[in-house]
């Protein structure tokens, strides 16, 4: 199902984000939708995170992103900055649509998490840094297919189950966890249902 340009600015603009307080520390994320695709169905672009031994979240599937900074006056800094550092698009020249609700960790809720939604008339080139194995759009219409729905078991929270979305036809890459709860966020403002996380 191709979702418009035009119907996510519209919800967007109406959508009244809920904005979290708590926390000792903040970070923010960068949903960039790539308007340009020549069948009309925006594209999301997506970062594979690089594999560190160190990082329980390595080789996760996520939105560019990261904690802020004292130089940082705004979250929506974060995300800007942070962009530019990882995959090298600069953000200063793109629409920002909105801001999804703040989410914080599943475990800790000392870290909260914001999402900014931006949009671009053309992404690219990609200009990623250690921090990043890969870079990759996704149409938004893909993420909605049914068959791409499935489940994650996470062994370090003892064999817990999330829901996930299938980014291709083999079991992997997945998006589950933070990333997955921010798009299932974004489709409900558009009034599209993901399974609950």
């Amino acid at each position: 199902m191709v979702i418009s340009t035009q119907t996510i600015t519209q919800q967007l603009a109406q959508h009244q984000p809920v904005l979290s307080n708590t926390g000792d520390s903040h970070a923010a994320v960068a949903l960039i939708l790539d308007s340009a695709a020549p069948t009309g169905d925006p594209e999301i672009v997506f970062i594979e995170r690089a594999r560190v031994l160190s990082d329980p979240w390595s080789g996760h599937i996520a939105f560019p992103g990261g904690r802020c900074e004292p130089d940082d006056q705004l979250p929506q800094d974060t995300a800007v900055r942070e962009t530019e550092e990882e995959i090298g698009i600069d953000l200063s020249a793109a629409r920002l649509l909105g801001r999804l609700d703040d989410l914080t960790g599943r475990r800790s809720h000392h870290l909260v998490v914001s999402c900014f939604v931006f949009m671009m008339s053309s992404v690219g080139p990609f200009r990623q840094n250690h921090e990043v194995a890969d870079v990759f759009t996704l149409p938004i219409s893909r993420l909605l297919e049914t068959k791409r729905q499935t489940e994650v078991q996470y062994e370090a929270w003892q064999g817990q189950v999330f829901p996930a979305i299938r980014l291709s036809n083999r079991e992997e890459p997945i998006v589950w966890g933070l990333t997955y709860r921010f798009l299932e966020n974004f489709f409900a403002i558009l009034g599209h249902q993901l399974p609950p996380s």
